[in-house]
């Protein structure tokens, strides 16, 4: 699907404002303060139900003002479709498709999958293991179909057992975990091969685009997996289960399974979280983000990809790298304050959307 006119209403320093994308690169320009990072956002929220920075949603929402809305007129081969959303300073949500009411954002998920690049986040290379196994469960819901329900079972089961583990010391008998210890065991190895089969696919991918955007051996990088579940049956792992009972009630959660698990970012053997300058990770960053879009192109999927100031991030050479690739592919949205860094012939082939402070309609 693509994205054509979007309009959102009290959206940070945007009161109201809408503009429209069309298919292929579109640049935002502007001062700071404009709102073109805010553009972003609102796509990000309208299409995933979080927001892209912001802790909170009600971050978005303009100051004075209680309700943020955004709306999208999104076209795809079925038709077209008017995707909305509302949010209230007191945390209610509405979120629809032509009108119908959604439960969340999920509709929107495999029809338009939204892949960003923001210089400040590096939280997937320097962040906890959570954002890391998010970022996992991302690609591999998008290659095996049964993934996500896969997860959700284990989530579940995961959840009643420790639920156990915290209870007071005296209940929660041998009969009580066991159902849920069977669920943990029927799922867990399924994830971890799900998990590895999904990286191994996806390392190809991620070495081409750093090759591609930087002009050097992307050979070298490599994800690396990591469980503390590896190997272990079915059979097996209900029984280590059962073994831990008692230190986990020490804990008070289950330390065995993928929700503990991890992926590494390594060059030439070496954590690129301890190893690798900031912006050497940026950059790194970037080819990951790429290499998703790539993958979603490959499967048939047409991803959107929202990159901000991404080009001051650049030397010369690799803006015009950067730049070559996006052409190739499917709708890009891409923030920046100085249009000096593209070369005339890539502004001819792109969307120019120009932002002043002043002006609440482009």
């Amino acid at each position: 699907m693509l994205v054509g006119r979007v309009r959102f209403l009290n959206a940070r320093a945007q009161r109201l404002l809408e503009i429209e994308l069309a298919e292929g690169v579109n640049i935002i320009v502007g001062p700071n303060g404009a709102g073109k990072t805010t553009v972003l956002e609102a796509l990000y929220l309208l299409l995933t139900g979080r927001p892209l920075r912001a802790a909170n949603i009600r971050d978005i929402i303009t100051e004075g003002a209680e309700v943020l809305r955004i709306e999208a007129d999104l076209a795809g081969p079925t038709g077209h479709l008017l995707a909305a959303a509302a949010y209230g300073r007191d945390g209610t949500r509405r979120l629809t498709a032509n009108g119908a009411r959604l439960d969340d954002a999920s509709r929107w998920k495999e029809s338009i999958p939204v892949r960003t690049f923001v210089p400040d986040d590096l939280r997937l290379i320097k962040g906890s293991p959570r954002r890391r196994r998010e970022y996992l469960d991302g690609l591999a819901s998008g290659r095996e179909p049964e993934y996500s329900m896969v997860l959700r079972r284990y989530e579940e089961a995961l959840a009643q057992r420790n639920a156990l583990l915290r209870a007071p010391w005296g209940t929660g008998s041998s009969t009580e975990f066991t159902p849920w210890e069977r669920v943990l065991a029927d799922t867990g190895p399924d994830l971890c091969r799900m998990r590895a089969d999904t990286l191994n696919a996806f390392v190809p991918a991620f070495q081409e685009m750093y090759a591609r955007l930087t002009g050097e051996p992307g050979v070298s990088l490599h994800l690396v997996y990591r469980t503390n579940a590896w190997g272990l049956d079915s059979a097996e792992y209900r029984d280590r289960l059962r073994d831990m009972r008692a230190a986990d009630r020490v804990r008070t959660y289950t330390q065995l399974g993928p929700h503990r698990d991890d992926i590494r970012l390594t060059r030439a053997g070496l954590d690129v979280r301890e190893y690798a300058s900031q912006g050497e990770q940026r950059t790194i960053l970037l080819s990951l983000v790429l290499a998703e879009w790539l993958v979603c192109e490959q499967a048939g999927r047409r991803p959107l990809l929202l990159l901000d100031d991404v080009m001051s991030e650049l030397d010369p050479d690799r803006r015009r790298r950067l730049i070559g690739l996006l052409l190739e592919g499917s709708q890009v949205v891409i923030t920046t304050a100085d249009l000096r860094y593209f070369e005339s012939f890539e502004l001819e082939k792109a969307r120019i959307i120009r932002l002043r402070r002043e002006e609440s309609r482009v």
